[in-house]
């Protein structure tokens, strides 16, 4: 056992000294008597011998207090899981094109219904799936001609999840459009001033460093609004340390054909598209990676791409945490000096 304050206990020797010289002063008190013979030949009482007990008690609880005040401590060790997180902004498009059908589970439904259900098992996991991210903080932007933020960087994934099953396709025509570089350069002035926003983890301690910072972009169109151009807004991600992964959903591919010289026609791959090339670019150049996707299924493999990518770490450490033991010693000063004085007034009361 250790002591914080240790020059506390100096505090007992007054306490002592004041015991002492009282008991002192009780022995001297005495009673004119005509004659001590008969008294001194009588044998003391139960309760004359243990007249001692109530100063035995006030010195006890003193020394109690001392020891109460030193602050008495006792080393535990812990072992704590240190978590290295991931700040996520998932940026997701609601332009009216997103009311346009692929295929999902044997069905037509919209693009956002898939979008919506992949979202939410990326942030909650699903068994055997996705794995889910409850270490890291993650916040959603929405945007059609402006980018509007759901929710910003939170830990409540439930709260999120939850926000995100209520997106809904913008029906505004004057408010309908793609303005992915407005978001990104949202998203990314976000992520960038997050450890500011971020108390420490403990008083005195260092600001809370993010291991590292990704935007996830979902859209299916091509940037036809706003003020930041999306390539502009990727290198201010890159300026900021932050990866842009950037995800097309479209139509299925269809091949098409192109005749050789003086040939037959042969089919080939489509290539990129303009739209496209733009979202492959900003990922690249910020060292994320651009998919293309056209249903539930491949929208589906590319958060899980992305799942496996950007993990937190995890760590280990001991550390030495003092346990306080002041409130054992306090509580026992309490109840001697509640017992003392019960019997200083009851069964051992002196008179005078």
């Amino acid at each position: 056992m250790t002591f914080a304050y240790p020059w506390a206990l100096v505090a007992f020797l007054p306490a002592l000294f004041f015991c002492v010289k009282t008991a002192q002063a009780f022995r001297g008190a005495s009673l004119d008597w005509s004659s001590s013979s008969t008294a001194a030949a009588t044998p003391p009482s139960v309760r004359l011998r243990w007249l001692w007990l109530p100063l035995a008690l006030r010195i006890a609880a003193l020394a109690a207090v001392a020891v109460a005040l030193a602050r008495p401590q006792t080393e535990k060790l812990t072992a704590t899981l240190e978590r290295d997180g991931v700040a996520i902004e998932l940026l997701v498009d609601i332009s009216s094109s997103m009311e346009m059908r692929v295929r999902y589970q044997d069905k037509e439904v919209p693009r956002m219904v898939v979008a919506k259900e992949v979202l939410r098992e990326f942030i909650q996991g699903k068994e055997g799936e996705l794995s889910g991210r409850p270490n890291d903080l993650i916040g959603m932007i929405t945007f059609a001609r402006y980018a509007d933020t759901i929710c910003p960087l939170t830990l409540s994934h439930d709260a999120l999840a939850f926000l995100a099953d209520q997106i809904q396709i913008n029906d505004r025509p004057n408010e309908d459009g793609t303005a992915y570089g407005d978001a990104t350069a949202l998203a990314a002035a976000r992520l960038a001033r997050l450890e500011e926003t971020l108390p420490p983890l403990e008083k005195g301690a260092a600001p809370v460093q993010i291991k590292s910072k990704l935007i996830i972009l979902l859209t299916d169109g091509e940037n036809n609004c706003g003020r930041m151009l999306p390539l502009q807004a990727a290198a201010l991600a890159k300026q900021w340390g932050i990866r842009v992964y950037t995800i097309s959903l479209t139509d299925p591919p269809k091949n098409q054909f192109v005749r050789v010289a003086d040939e037959d026609s042969i089919e080939v791959a489509r290539g990129r598209t303009a739209a496209e090339q733009v979202l492959e670019e900003m990922a690249t150049s910020t060292g994320g990676i651009f998919r293309r996707t056209h249903d539930f299924d491949t929208l589906k493999a590319v958060y899980r791409e992305i799942d496996g990518l950007e993990r937190s770490e995890m760590r280990s450490s001991i550390r030495h945490v003092p346990e306080e033991k002041f409130a054992w010693f306090a509580s026992a000063a309490l109840l001697l000096l509640l017992l003392e004085f019960i019997l200083a007034t009851t069964w051992l009361r002196r008179i005078p």
